[in-house]
């Protein structure tokens, strides 16, 4: 027992360590919307989401476009102004909530506390999500902690109900924990227990239960409706098709890299075949070729050698994880668009199911392979995380020196936290550039053209890596591991969650509103002042 809880208490701190090097990582990517939803909550505790922002072109309240509970909101509350330190420290509980659970149900299926803490805690996605302000850290640790308390053996006089109470706390944060409501039933049910499986059930949707009747008193709808109609847009046969495709290759690469499914061969390899030829279908689907389609094709083949690798049936336990795993991913087929991070609820099983099988060899190779490449994503996320930064710096200090006080951009993510700090607005859909106002562009953003007019171009920002490294967000070779899909005109589609690139992590666009020569119609740009 004291040597587990050493192995498992190194473990944690190792998890820790890992986070240190971004300990001062900026805002980036979402933590920008959910650091002005936080703002919210500390302005109207009550209603966070009755904020407005501009998150897609048009600024509206957060009600109605961003699609996460207020669990998150009101965690960062006390903390959204203080110091990027102050806020990642801040998310540690989670951290350590999230380890401690992995520990519990790794020491719960193999007697393997540390090497769970290191596979579930130090992925890719999970360790973006312990540097992040995002609600998937919470989600993770309500999770893991929950499902750990669950399948524990049950202590005389003890009781479930609190860890499903936990588990249900993750649809707080993310609305993706509402579908492990019906898994915190499902244990008792595979051992016959009724009655069991039916209070564990609505203990678990108790939480959910307390936020709807919050959301319906403060606002008159419950949000995760709202939210539905928002993600029920991408449900053609082909955007089912790609998110799929884009869900086994990042679950590949970002949460269970395929080693430890080499303890089930012929299944990984099976799975792994699978995941190949729908690597294939996709390369197809999306016209991939080259790097690009070997990136995809090879974590699709990883992500279908772990699905593979779960797939049995000779005990409860295998079950319950094929049932949690599967489930997660029709869950996000469901969504608009397909995240590396969005698995994190859902791959656990993709590690536990295998580890008792695994030697030690493959328990090693596993763990050291996973934490290297959470570690070089994770550099690559901070370097981007600065580059905004910086170009944002940059570009305000150029419009600075020409005398402009009136300064918009368009575009989201950490160049909008930084621009919005320095008194720049977000530009509304369609709205023209006035004489004499500043607009910078960013490159990774979705598109937004402004409205009619003429504008003169003052220069572009940019900033690039020194050379080839592993990329988690790159056009140049169609790999992101926030979205299956790259801005651009017309934007390009992604299977892969990360891949080895040069190009640029941002370049920004600043131009200068004009006056059109009376010759020019004013919806057409004048040839001599050009247009972006």
């Amino acid at each position: 027992m004291l040597r587990r809880f050493s192995s498992s208490f190194v473990a944690t701190l190792a998890v820790l360590l890992c986070t240190v090097p971004a300990l001062d990582r900026p805002p980036h990517v979402d933590d920008a919307n959910f650091l002005i939803l936080a703002r919210g909550a500390r302005l109207d505790p009550l209603r966070p989401h009755a904020i407005s922002i501009n998150w897609q072109g048009t600024t509206e309240r957060a009600f109605d476009v961003l699609s996460n509970p207020p669990g998150i909101a009101w965690w960062l509350a006390p903390v959204v102004d203080a110091s990027d330190l102050v806020r990642h420290l801040w998310m540690w509980p989670w951290l350590l909530l999230a380890c401690w659970g992995a520990g519990r149900l790794g020491d719960r299926v193999a007697g393997r506390p540390a090497v769970a803490i290191l596979l579930l805690c130090a992925s890719p996605a999970a360790m973006l999500a312990a540097t992040a302000w995002t609600p998937d850290l919470p989600l993770l640790a309500c999770t893991l902690a929950g499902m750990a308390g669950l399948l524990a053996p049950r202590a005389p006089g003890g009781s479930r109900l609190p860890w499903a109470v936990l588990l249900g706390m993750g649809a707080c944060f993310r609305y993706s924990g509402l579908a492990l409501i019906p898994l915190a039933g499902l244990w008792p049910a595979l051992r016959r227990d009724a009655r069991g499986a039916a209070q564990l059930t609505i203990a678990a949707a108790l939480p959910t239960l307390a936020l709807a009747l919050h959301d319906v008193a403060v606002y008159g709808e419950w949000h995760v409706l709202a939210m539905t109609r928002f993600q029920g847009i991408a449900d053609t046969p082909r955007d089912i098709t790609r998110k799929l495709i884009a869900a086994i290759a990042t679950l590949g690469g970002g949460l269970a890299l395929p080693i430890l499914a080499a303890a089930r061969p012929r299944r990984a390899l099976g799975g792994a075949l699978v995941g190949l030829a729908l690597g294939c279908v996709g390369a197809l689907l999306s016209a991939q070729a080259g790097a690009t389609a070997a990136w995809t094709l090879l974590w699709t083949a990883a992500g279908g050698a772990v699905l593979g690798s779960v797939l049995s049936r000779t005990q409860r336990l295998d079950v319950f994880f094929v049932c949690w795993l599967f489930g997660g991913l029709l869950f996000l087929l469901k969504l608009r668009f397909t995240a590396t991070r969005y698995w994190l609820p859902f791959a656990a099983p993709a590690i536990l199911a295998v580890l008792p099988l695994a030697s030690r060899s493959l328990r090693t190779t596993a763990v050291v392979a996973t934490t290297a490449l959470a570690l070089a994503i994770s550099l690559d996320d901070h370097a981007m995380a600065r580059a905004h930064e910086t170009l944002a710096r940059e570009v305000d200090a150029a419009v600075t020196a020409l005398g402009i006080e009136d300064r918009r951009f368009s575009g989201h993510w950490g160049l909008q936290h930084h621009l919005e700090a320095r008194g720049w607005s977000a530009l509304e859909e369609d709205s023209p550039i006035p004489p004499g106002v500043a607009w910078a562009r960013t490159s990774v953003a979705w598109p937004q053209d402004p409205g009619p007019g003429c504008r003169t171009p003052i220069e572009t920002f940019e900033r690039a890596p020194s050379g080839w490294r592993l990329r988690s967000h790159t056009a140049e070779i169609a790999g992101n591991i926030h979205a299956h899909v790259l801005s651009a005109s017309p934007p390009i589609e992604v299977y892969a969650p990360f891949g080895l690139g040069r190009d640029p992590y941002d370049s920004i666009q600043l131009t200068i509103g004009a006056a059109c020569p009376a010759a020019s119609p004013p919806d057409t740009p004048s040839p001599s002042e050009g247009s972006f």
